[in-house]
């Protein structure tokens, strides 16, 4: 709206009522004066153009211990905290308690725990709420620049469906000039009173726009509260002048850099049971960083034996999972998925010990052997796909059938002792022997051999029965951890 035709057009009524369904309920009136008394002072002053960083702010000279909203002020007093899309339309912000979009943490704000003029100024909004202050999990002042209009939008993130959305016009010159509006559609929003004092309830998963059409700032709190039923993990009350480092939805301590290693899961196989479908699922999560590559085979392809120090192995591998730059982000995860893994346990095991010695979370998913194996077979003998994938694939199945390729690995598993209740010419087991030898010391040794002979490195075309015997897999894993 332009400053010509503002008071033509968004006049407040005096008695607005909220129709049923508009997303908006009126809390009450309160007192905001004391609120006014200390965030008065800078409250006018232009937002500098560039946002800087936590460091450099704090390497400044704070100019006034009263002026809450100067950033160098708060970023050595309170916690610099960066919100990119306020930051970018020139909204200023007083930061009292906030947390990450997953509501693991809260962190409150020094000037919130430790000012307790702030608290009692604060206390008539919450009391008309009837909300304790351990239920606000995010709390801040927004002061919205002249002439500026947030557009229509909705709020996302896992919070939001989680938490009540608040708002109370602080410091307003004339209400008449800020156009709230918020509705289920673009269509249907309706127009919020913004009087110093109205706390009102909005549904910030509908669509809402503000547009501030006076001529200098407009400075509401806005807050968020969950219900009493809702359990915060941990409420964490951060020191003046601390560090913290974010994310679109995290927000990590500095002093909590390094706290979850890298990686923090692996899907070992089996081998065409599912395990891209399991990675798939696990990275739609906001927090879930992927790899460089889905399959980084570091413990079996690509090992370096020409790494001679402990060090160097483990920077070569972790390489892969972005642990340079995760280390600051202990909120986020990133894992691997390279279902060689399960069967090769007699080199993976103890390069994965040597390498990664934290715990790690492992996944194991199957599926019926024998369509395990006959996919399995489509898959390496199929020239569809990349020319690294096929390669990775092997040819050594190309010509052969699935019978041929499956004696083969009877063969070889027969060679390694592997399976001596197997009888070949009649295709039976016998089952009193396999008895007798599954589990054994005999069999571990002879699945060791078998891993020694006929697990080749850089191709896929091996072992099409051997990855279907489950139990054998899994017990050198569960084993070892």
């Amino acid at each position: 709206l332009d400053e010509s035709s503002a008071s033509e057009h968004i006049s407040v009524p005096s008695d607005i009522r909220y129709t049923p369904g508009s997303c908006i309920s009126s809390r009450g009136q309160v007192d905001v004066s004391k609120i006014i008394n200390l965030v008065n002072e800078g409250c006018q002053d232009v937002a500098p153009v560039s946002q800087s960083t936590s460091t450099a702010l704090k390497a400044k000279t704070v100019k006034s211990l009263t002026n809450l909203w100067d950033e160098v002020n708060a970023a050595t007093n309170n916690v610099h905290v960066v919100r990119p899309s306020h930051d970018a339309w020139g909204i200023k912000k007083i930061v009292l308690i906030f947390c990450d979009d997953f509501l693991q943490t809260v962190y409150e704000m020094p000037w919130w725990h430790k000012k307790l003029e702030m608290r009692q100024a604060v206390k008539p909004i919450l009391d008309a709420l009837n909300v304790d202050p351990k239920r606000v999990v995010r709390m801040l002042l927004a002061a919205l620049p002249p002439g500026v209009t947030i557009p229509v939008h909705h709020d996302t993130g896992s919070w939001v469906k989680k938490t009540h959305r608040v708002h109370v016009p602080i410091v307003v010159k004339d209400p008449n000039r800020v156009v709230f509006r918020c509705g289920p559609t673009d269509s249907t929003m309706q127009r919020v009173d913004c009087t110093p004092g109205h706390v009102f309830e909005m549904n910030n998963q509908g669509k809402h726009a503000v547009s501030n059409c006076q001529d200098e700032y407009r400075v509401h709190l806005i807050l968020d509260y969950v219900d009493t039923s809702f359990q915060i993990d941990k409420r964490i009350k951060l020191a003046p002048g601390e560090t913290v480092v974010q994310t679109r939805r995290s927000i990590d301590r500095a002093l909590d850099k390094g706290k979850r290693p890298t990686p923090s899961y692996m899907i070992l196989g089996a081998q065409k049971s599912g395990t891209t479908s399991i990675y798939e699922y696990i990275n739609q999560h906001p927090l879930a960083v992927r790899p460089t590559r889905r399959e980084t085979h570091c413990l079996d392809w690509r090992w370096r034996t020409d790494l001679n120090t402990k060090k160097e192995r483990q920077e070569h591998c972790l390489n892969f999972f972005h642990a340079k730059d995760l280390k600051f982000h202990p909120s986020c995860l990133t894992g691997d998925s390279t279902p060689s893994y399960l069967l090769d346990s007699h080199r993976c095991i103890p390069r994965l010990k040597h390498v990664f010695p934290h715990e790690i979370k492992f996944i194991a998913i199957f599926r019926d052997p024998t369509k395990r194996a006959k996919s399995h077979y489509e898959m390496v003998t199929s020239l569809d796909g990349s020319p690294e994938q096929i390669e990775n694939r092997g040819k050594e199945w190309v010509k052969l059938s699935i019978e041929e390729v499956i004696e083969l690995d009877f063969k070889n598993m027969t060679e390694s002792g592997l399976i001596p209740y197997w009888n070949n010419g009649t295709k039976t087991i016998d089952m009193d022997m396999f008895r007798q030898f599954a589990g054994s010391k005999q069999e571990d040794e002879a699945y060791t051999k078998y891993m020694k002979d006929h697990i080749p490195m850089g191709s896929g075309s091996h072992s099409i029965i051997s990855r279907g015997m489950y139990e054998l897999q899994l017990r050198q894993w569960m084993r070892s951890f």
